[in-house]
């Protein structure tokens, strides 16, 4: 009986590490992703490609493309994560709220609409679901 107590209290601290781990990792994805508006240049191509992606040359598309990129791989992380059973329900809603916002940008629509195939099936599914809900 003590024994399955010992084994019961591992596992969950094993579950505790791996979800502040996955926490940590998912932090400094975002984090790779804030470092880009450093660059005042970027910072000021981000800007106008918040009002119209076309007004971006060639190379700052590829620039913004390379952050909402970013944005999406961390927020994909995150889902697949909560989808796991590895991430708190209030954590995920945090993210989930922080990462829709590049969605409500037209750009982050552009992104989605161009690069949508690189994500996971089910996490196409919920950030279609949420595109659909915007346009």
């Amino acid at each position: 009986m003590i024994s399955l107590i010992y084994v019961g209290i591992s596992v969950n601290q094993n579950t505790n590490a791996v979800q502040v781990a996955n926490h940590q990792a998912l932090v400094a994805l975002d984090q790779e992703t804030t470092n880009w508006f450093r660059n005042p240049d970027f910072a000021a191509a981000y800007i106008d490609a918040v009002d119209d992606i076309s007004k971006l040359s060639a190379v700052q598309r590829a620039q913004v493309g390379s952050y909402i990129a970013g944005k999406l791989n961390a927020w994909e992380f995150a889902f697949l994560t909560h989808e796991n059973g590895m991430m708190e329900d209030n954590i995920w809603e945090g993210w989930d709220g922080h990462c829709r916002t590049v969605l409500e940008q037209s750009a982050g629509r552009w992104f989605w609409r161009g690069e949508r195939e690189s994500f996971s099936p089910a996490f196409r599914m919920y950030v279609d679901s949420i595109v659909s809900e915007i346009e």
